[in-house]
């Protein structure tokens, strides 16, 4: 089981994830507001974090930009999920350290090999 913190605005989004998640096991985190993320992260000790690219306050890249200057979360992986199709956002996004874009909205079957292969890689 691992540890999951979700990061974004849009509530049906956030609980669609957090359902998936839990149904595989996962135990999950939720935070609707990207100011907070550091925050809860710090207290939910995530293995994985899943991030919006389009928030008020601050967006995808600077949160993981955030992250990954941080030498807590420096090594979890992250998702970056985005409604934009814009290529350039979502590659920046991997060259900051994303592992993953993808773009919302999102089919649950794809959404879970994605996350099981994150998952096992960062265990391997």
């Amino acid at each position: 089981m691992a540890k999951v913190l979700v990061i974004d605005d849009e509530p049906a989004f956030a609980d669609f994830a957090k359902l998936l998640l839990e149904g595989m096991g996962h135990a999950v985190t939720l935070c609707y507001e990207s100011t907070d993320a550091l925050d809860i992260a710090l207290r939910s000790r995530p293995d994985l974090i899943i991030t919006d690219m389009n928030m008020p306050g601050a967006d995808g890249l600077k949160l993981i930009a955030l992250f990954k200057g941080h030498p807590e979360f420096k090594d979890v992986p992250i998702l970056l999920d985005s409604a934009s199709t814009d290529d350039r956002h979502r590659a920046e996004a991997l060259r900051q350290g994303a592992v993953y874009s993808i773009v919302k909205p999102l089919q649950k079957d794809i959404l879970k090999v994605l996350i099981e292969r994150i998952l096992s890689s960062k265990t391997a």
